[in-house]
C-alpha cells in the first residue's frame, strides 16, 4: 500500500513535515521500551499520535480528514494509516531492514470497509499491509530452527520416542507406555519383561520431559533476545540525535 493523492495533499496540508523528525524520534523512544519482535507497528504510531506534542497537528490532520469524508470516529485511524505510509521507508532504514511487510488478510470488517472507502477517497491505494517489527514468525518455525541450530537436542527426543515404543511394545499397551512415561508410575510385574517395560517408558519419559524444558526455556530466550535487537536499534538511533 502506498499514499495516493489525497493522502499526500492532507500530509502537506497537515503540515506533517514539521512534526516528522519529533514523530519519528518519539516512536523510536517507544519502540525502544516497548518494542517487541513481531508486533504491529501501527498500533505504536497511534499511541505516539496521542503524545501531548502532537496535540495541535492531530487536530488539524483529523479535521481536514473529516471535511475529506471519513467519520469522525474513523479520523484517528486514518491519520494513524497516513503517517504509516509516510514513514515506513524511515522506520526501515532505522531498523537496519527490521520491518518485514505482508499482506493483511486477517482484517476486521470495520478495517476493511475503511480501506475501502480510503481507496475511493485516493487516501491510500494498493492492498492493505501489516508491518510487523522484526518479522513474521511462528512457534512451529521457531522450534524447527532451534532443532536445526542445536541439532544435538534431537537425540534425546529420538531416544525418548524409542522407549516409549519399545515400552509400549513390551506392555502390549501404548496407554500403559504413555502412564509410566508421564507419571513415573510403574505397573506391578515381577517378569523380565514387565521390568524393562517400566524402565524404558520411565527413561523416556524423563528424557522428553527434560529435552521439552529445554526447549521452553531456549524458546523463551530467544524471544527475549530478539525483542531486545529491536530495542537496541531504536536506541541506537535516539543516541545519534
Amino acid at each position: 500500500m502506498s499514499l495516493d493523492i489525497k493522502g499526500k495533499e492532507i500530509l502537506k496540508e497537515a503540515q506533517f513535515n514539521k512534526f516528522r523528525e519529533a514523530f519519528i524520534e518519539s516512536l523510536m523512544e517507544k519502540i525502544s521500551m516497548e518494542g517487541r519482535y513481531g508486533a504491529d507497528i501501527r498500533p505504536l504510531i497511534e499511541d505516539t499520535l496521542k503524545e501531548e506534542a502532537f496535540v495541535d497537528f492531530i487536530n488539524k490532520i483529523t479535521e481536514l480528514i473529516e471535511k475529506s469524508k471519513i467519520e469522525k470516529d474513523d479520523c484517528s485511524k486514518t491519520a494513524g494509516v497516513l503517517i504509516e505510509e509516510e514513514i515506513a521507508d524511515d522506520i526501515k532504514e532505522i531498523l537496519h531492514g527490521q520491518l518485514d511487510e505482508e499482506e493483511d488478510s486477517n482484517t476486521s470488517k470495520e478495517d476493511q470497509r475503511l480501506h475501502s472507502k480510503g481507496e475511493r477517497l485516493k487516501f491510500w491505494k494498493g492492498p492493505r499491509l501489516k508491518r510487523l517489527l522484526g518479522g513474521k514468525h511462528t512457534r512451529l518455525g521457531d522450534i524447527s530452527r532451534l532443532f536445526k541450530d542445536h541439532p544435538i537436542l534431537g537425540y534425546p527426543v529420538i531416544l525418548g520416542a524409542m522407549f516409549l515404543i519399545i515400552s509400549a511394545v513390551l506392555f502390549n499397551s501404548v496407554y500403559k507406555a504413555l502412564v509410566v512415561g508421564l507419571t513415573l508410575t510403574i505397573f506391578p510385574g515381577e517378569t523380565l519383561k514387565l521390568m524393562v517395560a517400566n524402565i524404558l517408558g520411565g527413561l523416556g519419559g524423563i528424557l522428553l520431559f527434560f529435552t521439552s524444558v529445554t526447549i521452553v526455556l531456549e524458546y523463551i530466550l530467544i524471544a527475549e533476545r530478539r525483542n531486545t535487537h529491536i530495542q537496541e536499534l531504536a536506541r541506537e538511533y535516539l543516541k545519534r540525535k
